[in-house]
């Protein structure tokens, strides 16, 4: 059971109990259709596992033109292997000279978690990437394909100094027999993850599409990169109707899928970092991208991405390539609603999640750099305030079953009375509710607002790069399990004492109640055991600050039932 899964059934056993205190103890993947030819790689069916597609939009035809672009396609001749590299304070990209691809993007600011490179700056392109960054021009039926040829660097060695000016590096390739060339020049801000590309072609008329590969996915760096792979890598397209994705570990050796746009932005990307090719955010909508080209590859977790896009008929083309990490402000300013790409479980709860868990995100953020303090106590923090927050509608909660209590002799007769007529039963039940200002779902909905968040948090921990790798106390990575699952104990022994001091201060228990008070810690406790730390430990932290106010809540519970009996007994 995967974790989304293993999220979902937890609330549902948490919603469970919250309605059963109500209502127990009256107070007391979908099947694809099939694509047709995918014409812009290979003349050969497409039948993607997993995404639904439509027909890809075919190439403008060049009459007069065409003979000589078949003569254009350049043979990849063997050359001594060069690269440029561009080091500068948040990254080191290296550029190779065959296919001008890029073979190399160290993160400078981000350590490797995984075994065999741990402390080692992240390195986000595998061993052996061919199509990274690497070109096409299609045009009619012909492709030339420049992956293989010699491109010249204007320099090998760019140094991006902190605070400083953007900086060029423009690569060329110029074919030996014809005036066909190629100039391209990507842009780099020290500041910045997102590089700007310019391309042109010249000696040759403008139109048809350019392809970009994405590469064969990204290098996992973290502590394991098999689930890594397994649950996070995939290939991404956003655009007018939407975000699709496909796992790479979906797509079969030797299969071919697609994601048909118009897409913004299209990507690949693991659990905390991605690389993008985006539209600016000033381009038109004619410059979008057509689709991305999927195929499958004999290697475990590895597939060959490629995205296209419609050359001008200048025989120009701009875009905006990001590679780093998943930092939501820095992908929207990259690209159209770019941070999208980091997901946020089921579609019809992004709405709701997305502007929730960047508010959380922006609290703890703030309140570690405002504080001085580190994410776990952060999160303690953030713990013991909610509960504070959410405390008079505790209180609130409380004093609607305590109402309930005081109807029910009421309910009783009146279920009694109207037994064989449903219809004038419900009348009679609602009258009474409105009669004495009782709402019968007070002491349900309260108790519901912790949801929504502990449902964001389990989405922050999962995706947000700021709890990457961060330990606290004997906890290596606040976004992974607990090695000694004692933060998820410790949760389910804290919710077992709320569940028992709240039934201590009720007149009579029924025997459901009181089973479920044994059974539902420790099926939450299974159930969290695989969840982050951090969200253990801020649930933990919240069950635990919420013992104090249970107490006061029982002294008024028997002193409100009190008056209720001695208010019944002058009656």
């Amino acid at each position: 059971m995967d974790t989304e899964k293993r999220l979902v059934l937890a609330i549902v056993l948490m919603l469970a109990t919250v309605f059963a205190v109500n209502l127990l103890f009256p107070p007391a993947r979908p099947p694809q259709p099939e694509v047709g030819p995918d014409t812009a790689v290979a003349q050969q069916e497409v039948t993607p596992p997993t995404v639904e597609r439509v027909p890809q939009p075919e190439l403008p035809e060049m009459v007069q033109e065409e003979p000589a672009v078949r003569a254009l396609a350049p043979a990849a001749e063997p050359v001594e292997e060069d690269t440029a590299w561009v080091t500068g304070p948040l990254y080191r990209l290296g550029f190779a000279q065959r296919g001008a691809r890029l073979a190399s993007a160290e993160m400078l600011q981000f350590e490797s978690l995984a075994d065999e490179t741990k402390g080692e700056p992240v390195q986000l392109v595998p061993a052996g990437t061919e199509n990274f960054l690497s070109h096409q021009w299609v045009i009619g039926d012909d492709t030339v394909d420049l992956r293989g040829v010699h491109f010249e660097f204007q320099t090998r060695e760019l140094q991006l100094a902190e605070g400083g000016a953007a900086r060029p590096l423009r690569l060329t390739y110029q074919h030996p027999r014809s005036p066909f060339r190629v100039e391209l020049t990507y842009t780099f801000h020290p500041d910045s993850f997102t590089v700007h590309l310019e391309g042109r072609l010249g000696g040759v008329p403008g139109t048809g599409w350019w392809q970009l590969g994405l590469g064969a996915g990204l290098q996992s760096n973290e502590w394991n990169p098999e689930q890594d792979y397994r649950a996070n890598l995939a290939f991404v397209g956003g655009g007018p109707e939407g975000v699709q994705s496909l796992k790479i570990g979906d797509v079969e050796p030797g299969e071919r899928a697609t994601l048909d746009g118009p897409f913004d932005w299209v990507a690949v990307r693991t659990k905390y970092f991605v690389a993008a090719l985006a539209l600016p955010l000033e381009m038109a909508s004619e410059a979008r991208f057509g689709g991305l080209m999927i195929a499958g590859s004999p290697d475990p977790y590895r597939a060959q991405g490629i995205a296209s896009f419609p050359v001008s008929r200048d025989g120009g083309f701009r875009y905006h390539v990001y590679i780093g990490p998943q930092d939501p402000g820095k992908l929207a300013a990259a690209g159209p609603e770019l941070d999208r790409v980091v997901p946020y479980g089921y579609k019809w709860l992004q709405p709701i999640l997305r502007p929730l868990a960047a508010a959380i995100t922006a609290i703890l953020v703030w309140s570690h750099n405002v504080l001085g303090l580190g994410y776990g106590w952060v999160l303690i923090l953030f713990g013991i305030g909610i509960r504070v927050v959410l405390f008079p509608l505790y209180q609130k909660s409380m004093r609607s079953q305590m109402a309930m209590m005081r109807v029910q002799p009421l309910m009783k007769e009146i279920q009694e009375k109207y037994k064989n007529d449903p219809q004038k039963l419900q009348q009679e039940m609602m009258k009474v509710y409105k009669e004495e200002k009782v709402n019968p779902l007070g002491g349900c909905l309260p108790m519901l607002l912790p949801f929504p968040i502990l449902i964001a948090l389990f989405f922050v921990f999962r995706d947000t790069i700021e709890f990457r790798g961060v330990p606290f106390l004997w906890l290596p990575d606040l976004s992974q399990a607990d090695p000694l699952y004692i933060i998820p104990v410790l949760m389910g022994l804290s919710l077992f004492l709320m569940q028992w001091l709240g039934q201590r201060s009720m007149p009579s228990v029924n025997p459901q109640m009181k089973m479920m008070m044994w059974i539902m810690p420790v099926m939450l406790v299974v159930l969290f055991l695989k969840f982050a730390s951090g969200l253990n430990l801020y649930y933990a932290t919240m069950n635990l600050a919420s013992i104090p106010q249970q107490l006061y809540l029982n002294k008024e519970r028997r002193k409100m039932s009190g008056k209720s009996q001695t208010s019944g007994k002058k009656t």
